[in-house]
């Protein structure tokens, strides 16, 4: 079972060039996700709102041409008559001229709808960063675990072969040698755990950057955190991705009930024509009709529909201005809860680090003092536990710290690929 998680590792690693900072596996996962890709072509279709609004303002010219060819049949007298083979070709246009607002409030649900389309996207996108920046800080917690679990065993070993040499020597009891290989039979069990959910981390890894990690190096102290909670809050409320979401539909829906209200309003369209058609068998018939004129259109009884659905764009926007307020208090309470994170986990770094360097420096002290007879097998043993606890805890503080910062920087809607040209 070892020596198949360990090939699967391996194999996992000798795949293909990865990224070797975070910054690059941002890149990387920013430009080749598949579902970033998806997302930026709905994004690249929200645009084409714009035009296909601005269309019904601009002309509007058709043309058409017909070709038929008539055979009447009859049983009286003169009834049957030569076939009639004809041709016409007719053009067309319009142009509104007032549409009693509707091509300006199409236009401003567009816009709102691009908006809050690009907020989507960058929504998206600071998700899989994050998720990206989770998976690397769990591909190097799952490292260090591994090597802790290692020097451990290491430890063990030793310290199992220096209790069967005092066995040896009829310094220890028999008890002595089963502690010390009970504790080293664990901590092998413990190692080929560890290694699998390592396998697990760099498939993880894997599914969002493109590529399995190799050599991942530590991330530097994430830029642009904010100074307090207050400038958090404030930098939340220009730039939260959810947040401006939220306005673009509230803004959105706005929109919808001008138009729908424009629908039942007074709309004037300049029309022109020209027609020409003749019969094939006889040029003289050739004739030509061209019209010009203005086309005044008012709804006057539409069974109450557009009154219906003016209503019931009013009950829209009314829901997305509750909503717009639940997005507030969501923003506001994960940047708060972010904030908080950040500081929790620095200090846990802090604590840790200190951990690991008293523990370390403790086993060394026991360690020593039962060569000389100072300490029994069982507290280098539980010494041994300690630093290895510590050296978990710390590999831990670590991963949450880089999570958190990036946290706090998506929670103000700031985490970006570093150096990566978005193609939207």
């Amino acid at each position: 079972m070892r020596k198949l998680i360990l090939s699967l590792v391996l194999l996992a690693g000798a795949e293909s060039a990865a990224a070797e900072t975070l910054a690059e596996a941002m890149s990387t996962a920013a430009e080749t996700n598949p579902s970033l890709g998806a997302q930026r072509q709905r994004l690249r279709a929200a645009r084409e709102a714009l035009p296909q609004a601005w269309s019904e303002a601009l002309p509007q010219i058709n043309v058409a041409g017909l070709a038929a060819r008539a055979d009447r049949d009859g049983d009286g007298p003169g009834t049957d008559t030569p076939p009639e083979e004809a041709w016409t070709a007719t053009a067309t246009g319009s142009q509104l001229i007032f549409g009693s607002g509707r091509v300006l409030a199409s236009t401003r649900a567009a816009r709102a709808q691009i908006r809050g389309a690009v907020a989507d996207y960058d929504l998206v996108l600071q998700t899989l960063l994050l998720d990206v920046t989770r998976a690397y800080a769990d591909v190097r917690q799952a490292q260090a675990v591994v090597s802790a679990r290692e020097t451990t065993v290491a430890n063990l070993t030793r310290l199992y072969e220096f209790a069967r040499a005092q066995f040896d020597a009829g310094v220890v009891t028999r008890t002595d040698v089963a502690q010390s290989q009970a504790r080293l039979a664990q901590a092998r069990t413990q190692l080929v755990q560890a290694q699998g959910a390592m396998a697990a981390a760099v498939q993880a890894y894997q599914r969002l950057v493109g590529c399995a990690p190799s050599a991942l190096d530590a991330p530097p102290a994430a830029q642009g955190l904010p100074a307090d909670l207050q400038s958090a809050l404030d930098a939340a409320g220009r730039d939260s991705p959810v947040l401006r979401g939220a306005i673009a539909d509230a803004q959105f829906a706005d929109a919808n009930v001008d138009v729908a209200a424009a629908q039942g309003r007074l709309r004037v369209t300049f029309e022109a024509s020209a027609g020409e058609g003749a019969d094939f068998n006889n040029d003289l018939t050739e004739a030509t009709t061209d019209t010009v004129g203005l086309r005044v259109s008012v709804p006057l009884l539409q069974g109450g529909l557009i009154r219906s659905r003016t209503r019931a764009q009013r009950a829209l926007r009314a829901a997305s201005n509750l909503d717009l307020a639940a997005a507030q208090r969501s923003v506001q309470e994960s940047v708060t809860n972010a904030w908080t994170g950040l500081a929790s986990a620095r200090a846990a770094v802090e604590s840790a680090a200190e951990q690991v360097q008293a523990a370390e420096l403790a086993y060394e002290g026991v360690r020593l003092e039962q060569e000389v007879g100072l300490r029994s097998t069982v507290e280098v043993l539980d010494q041994e536990q300690d630093l290895l606890t510590a050296r978990l805890a710390l590999a831990q503080a670590e991963r949450d710290l880089v999570v958190a910062e990036r946290q706090m920087l998506a929670a103000t809607g700031a985490l970006a690929a570093p150096a990566a040209e978005e193609k939207r």
